[in-house]
């Protein structure tokens, strides 16, 4: 056999990298309507998306979901908000209109001595959702900020840069958390975390879970609020997503956690749905449907958490894997256990030990 004939080692992984081109094609080639939507539906530098707001006609606080901030570099920031005066409704009270949003930056939590200010657009296509990308900053020290919309102002926010890459830094205090599952109980460790004094926090996953959510809060049990229908229900849609990330985030623990320090965040299966593995859904449905579903989770994880530009979403695609340092003391490199994996083993069913189903035995 000549070397040209002989069979690639890698023909398996090929032949797989095929398939999953093929879905992705699929997808975009004959998908719905609302698929095409994702790669059109977004607003364009120097094209106006929509009609601006007249900020004057916000007459209820569009703050309701705080602030927060993340992925700190030695000389920037990342800051997000949303705007959600009526948070528990599809358009979260707005109409599809652009926002203009100030924003300032502060060395002082009484914005006497400002850092940095400017202003922001939150446009409808992203759910009047702003990620604010701060640069020019010092590094290794603590910042102040918050955001402005007409005579509304917004909780203050506190964060920090990482120090520079070179410096030596005797100690590093961080928070992990995950798996906050809200139908399960109450965020009170956060309100814990908020009054502690770390540098980062990070979310290693399950920010939210795609369950029902009953109109009493599941194990919250509340009694003196009654929850809407809408939650009620497994999230599927863009606007299941978006308004999860609602309800989540109208807990008063998490805002305060997320307004007193910077998170770096990312994701495990529940953002999107349980125990999916790639492009294979946890149930037996069409490729691009789940592929859509996907696109829909993605987009709304990225409108609500404090992520950069190059995270942002395409379709059912989104690079969250990236690496932050924190000088010469640590190195994150943050992962993506969700979107490149294979399956589960086994179909994910209960079974006594041994080989996967995939590997083969030496002769």
């Amino acid at each position: 056999m000549t070397p040209a004939a002989r069979p690639s080692q890698h023909a398996p992984e090929l032949r797989a990298a095929a398939r999953h081109i093929g879905r992705r094609r699929f997808l975009t080639t004959t998908g719905a309507a609302a698929a095409l939507a994702f790669a059109t539906n977004l607003p364009s530098a120097g094209v106006a998306a929509a009609v601006e707001l007249d900020a004057a006609k916000i007459t209820e606080n569009p703050f309701t979901l705080g602030v927060g901030s993340g992925d700190p570099l030695p000389g920037s920031v990342i800051l997000w908000t949303r705007l959600a005066p009526a948070p528990f409704q599809a358009d979260s009270g707005l109409p599809a209109e652009r926002v203009t949003v100030h924003w300032e930056l502060a060395h002082d939590e009484r914005f006497r001595r400002i850092a940095r200010r400017g202003t922001a657009t939150a446009h409808p296509e992203f759910h009047h959702t702003v990620h604010v990308e701060v640069g020019h900053l010092e590094p290794g020290r603590v910042y102040y900020y918050r955001f402005r919309v007409g005579r509304w102002v917004s909780p203050a926010g506190r964060t920090r840069t990482a120090p520079d890459p070179g410096s030596r830094v005797p100690e590093l205090t961080l928070a992990a958390v995950s798996c906050q599952a809200y139908h399960d109980g109450y965020y009170t460790p956060y309100a814990h975390l908020a009054a502690d004094d770390v540098d980062l926090v990070f979310h290693l996953g399950d920010y939210l879970y795609e369950y029902a959510v009953n109109s009493a809060g599941g194990q919250r049990n509340y009694t003196d609020r009654t929850l809407p229908d809408l939650f009620n229900r497994e999230t599927l849609t863009l606007e299941d997503y978006r308004l999860r990330y609602a309800l989540y985030k109208s807990d008063p623990d998490l805002s305060a956690a997320h307004a007193a320090h910077p998170f770096v965040v990312t994701w495990d299966d529940h953002e999107t749905e349980n125990n999916y593995a790639d492009d294979i859904p946890e149930n037996s449905v069409p490729p691009e449907e789940f592929l859509l579903r996907r696109a829909s989770a993605y987009r709304a994880y990225w409108e609500n958490q404090p992520l950069r530009q190059p995270q942002r979403p395409t379709g059912p695609d989104m690079r969250l894997y990236r690496r932050l340092t924190w000088g010469r003391l640590a190195q994150f490199d943050v992962l993506d256990t969700r979107q490149y994996r294979s399956d589960q083993a086994y179909g994910d069913r209960a079974h006594v030990p041994g080989p996967s189903p995939t590997t083969r035995r030496a002769p």
